[in-house]
């Protein structure tokens, strides 16, 4: 196996704990990641290396405070530290990858389907059983968190990362603390090419005679400084270009028009997210 796989992949897997620890407060009320610190304790070759790549997610106090940190946080929050917190770590960390593969699938395919889209239930079913929240509410943490473009891209970069040794070698099974992923399940991820390119091409959608709420405007200029609300689409302002044949002045003072619009989108994990209106034609 090429060493520059092996950095990749574990560089992959710090991305992937990074994640964890910005989400984990938010699966266990009352604590707060202040600091992570990954370390790699030992590299091994098997004959061949293809039937475990092993990952220790552990969660660690300073030497002698092992029972103090946790009652402390338990005595000032009034929330109990769970002993299955290690395993929870390990489930978010493995969740995240797998929302990650899902969406990219999405994104390529136009659905999620398969080994990988399984696996990614069991795994929301056993998170929901490990911190007591409902498997929507699981799902939710994850939407929320990878709305956002730069974590999705982190995101979408630490799923091509982690997977890549196994991928290249005849998608041999992965096993992370204890938790399997077998052939068939490496063998549905998206290979690393497609993730590089799942999101080339902005998409858009063309809508006539829509009703736009101006927010910000610009006598001086078309194509910057306006903004506006088109309710159908999202309920937040988006940055508006007039297009060709659209004058500033005629629109200066309006709070609500009527036009044609193109809507472009970003990607962001398995949505879309308004990014810019193009108004086409006034009504």
């Amino acid at each position: 196996m090429p060493i520059a796989d092996i950095i990749a992949s574990l560089q992959g897997m710090e991305t992937a704990l990074s994640e964890m620890a910005a989400l984990l407060p938010s699966f266990v009320r009352g604590l707060d990641v202040t600091s992570m610190q990954i370390k790699v304790s030992e590299v091994a070759q098997a004959s061949p290396l293809r039937e475990m790549f092993f990952v220790a997610m552990l969660v660690t106090y300073q030497k002698g405070l092992e029972d103090e940190v946790p009652n402390a946080i338990t005595h000032l929050t009034g929330q109990p530290i769970p002993d299955s917190l290690d395993t929870i770590v390990t489930f978010i960390t493995l969740t995240l990858l797998f929302y990650g593969v899902g969406a990219i699938k999405t994104l390529v395919l136009g659905r999620p389907d398969g080994p990988a889209e399984r696996q990614m239930n069991n795994l929301v079913a056993e998170l929901a059983t490990l911190t007591g929240l409902s498997e929507e509410d699981v799902r939710q943490r994850f939407d929320s968190r990878y709305s956002e473009k730069k974590a999705w891209r982190r995101l979408r970069t630490a799923v091509k990362n982690v997977f890549q040794p196994s991928k290249r070698q005849d998608s041999a099974a992965i096993q992370f603390n204890g938790v399997p992923i077998d052939e068939a399940t490496v063998r549905d991820i998206p290979a690393d090419y497609i993730i590089d390119n799942a999101e080339e091409h902005a998409p858009s959608r063309y809508f006539e005679n829509v009703a736009l709420e101006i927010h910000a405007q610009d006598k001086d200029h078309a194509g910057k400084g306006w903004a506006a609300i088109i309710p159908t689409v999202a309920d937040r302002r988006i940055p508006l270009k007039l297009m060709m044949g659209i004058e500033a002045s005629s629109l200066w003072g309006a709070d609500v028009v009527r036009g044609d619009v193109t809507v472009i989108y970003d990607r962001v994990a398995d949505g879309m997210i308004p990014k810019a209106i193009h108004l086409h034609r006034t009504a």
